[in-house]
């Protein structure tokens, strides 16, 4: 069975009696019942301008904060990826692209990059034209990085923060899934060892 007076609802009540206890204080010392009833109701239809005033206002700081939050929290998490896994990933990755070149050497970060250069870094990744070439790169090291990394990936993903980055955690689901995939064709080129 629930617990029905849980401190929500006794704090409502304690803060209920308090009242009744002034209001009574007050009726005992000036003897004048209109005047309590005059700012009861006053009071009474203020409660709704109060309530709203609370919730838009309090509510929208609380998200903001929570947002602000959670965002540092998946910066953190981001970070971790790249300084574990990440950056090794696109190494390794980038051996595979036949114009890794091209872009390596725009992807060099001075000291000094404004907001500007950032932008067009990020365009010009966002636009790049990748050219796989799977003979290009070392598979199975890749393969085999993959599977080493598998249970760090997994924990990655049971974070809950991750949910709201959702291009990071295709991202990351795809890297774990990258694995089978490499090992599949493997077998299918390859029937006698698979």
């Amino acid at each position: 069975m629930k617990k029905i007076f849980n401190w929500q609802v006794l704090l409502g009540i304690f803060l209920i009696v308090l009242s009744s206890v002034f209001y009574l204080v007050h009726y005992a010392v000036f003897r004048d019942s209109h005047h309590i009833f005059i700012y009861l109701l006053g009071d009474i239809a203020f409660v709704p301008i109060e309530v709203l005033l609370v919730t838009l206002i309090i509510h929208r700081l609380l998200n903001e904060r929570e947002k602000r939050d959670m965002l540092k929290k998946l910066n953190m998490v981001v970070g971790v990826f790249f300084s574990e896994v990440g950056t090794a990933l696109l190494k390794s990755l980038s051996a595979f692209d036949s114009q890794s070149d091209k872009i390596g050497v725009r992807l060099i970060v001075a000291g000094n990059w404004s907001e500007q250069e950032f932008s067009m870094v990020k365009k010009y990744v966002k636009n790049y034209d990748c050219r796989i070439a799977i003979n290009r790169g070392d598979i199975e090291g890749l393969r085999d990085f993959l599977v080493g990394e598998r249970r760090f990936l997994l924990a990655l993903l049971q974070n809950p923060n991750l949910l709201e980055h959702e291009s990071f955690t295709r991202s990351s689901m795809g890297s774990i899934s990258s694995d089978r995939g490499i090992i599949a064709q493997e077998r299918f080129e390859n029937p006698a060892n698979g």
